[in-house]
């Protein structure tokens, strides 16, 4: 496409925003659309689900984009003439199955492989997975010292010392 576009970090809100609107837009097009969309195949309802949802993440995020313009211009020989950055310019740009398919790679889809990948690598410390199961070698109380060695407890930082006494000297 050889244009730049400007995102915002996808955040917590606009992710809340973007479910919110697709299940919306899903309904909507159901309702309108295909009057028979219910009995359609799950896949295909989850495909128009995740469409939706990035749909709306991406109208959320771009900020300001250059070098934006529709391939086929009027004569239909090639890329129109660049667009301004503007909420219209951007749904028109995203109806577009190319250029949604670009927004939607270059934006959406890091966010959810990164998103992906920290929900599935944590290991479940209480569980019973290899990572949880590995430690029971290890013990489950501090070592209590005895009374053979005469060894003493090392000072730490939560306990402050008891002060000195300082000796007066006779000099003023």
């Amino acid at each position: 496409m050889g244009a730049q576009v400007l995102f915002a970090p996808i955040d917590r809100k606009m992710m809340r925003e973007a479910r919110r609107a697709a299940v919306k837009a899903i309904r909507g097009a159901d309702a309108k659309d295909k009057p028979g969309a219910a009995d359609a195949p799950a896949s295909e309802q989850l495909e128009e689900l995740g469409d939706a949802l990035s749909a709306a993440l991406i109208l959320a995020g771009a900020r300001d984009w250059k070098d934006v313009c529709l391939m086929g211009g009027p004569d239909d020989t090639g890329p129109g003439e660049p667009m301004p950055f503007s909420r219209e310019n951007l749904e028109l740009a995203i109806s577009d199955p190319f250029t949604f398919e670009a927004f939607d790679n270059a934006y959406v889809m890091p966010f959810v492989m990164r998103e992906r990948t920290k929900n599935v690598s944590a290991a479940s410390p209480s569980g019973t997975g290899a990572a949880a199961m590995q430690a029971k070698d290890t013990a489950n109380s501090p070592a209590k010292p005895t009374k053979a060695t005469g060894a003493r407890r090392a000072r730490t930082g939560s306990k402050s010392p008891t002060p000195r006494k300082r000796k007066a000297s006779g000099k003023s």
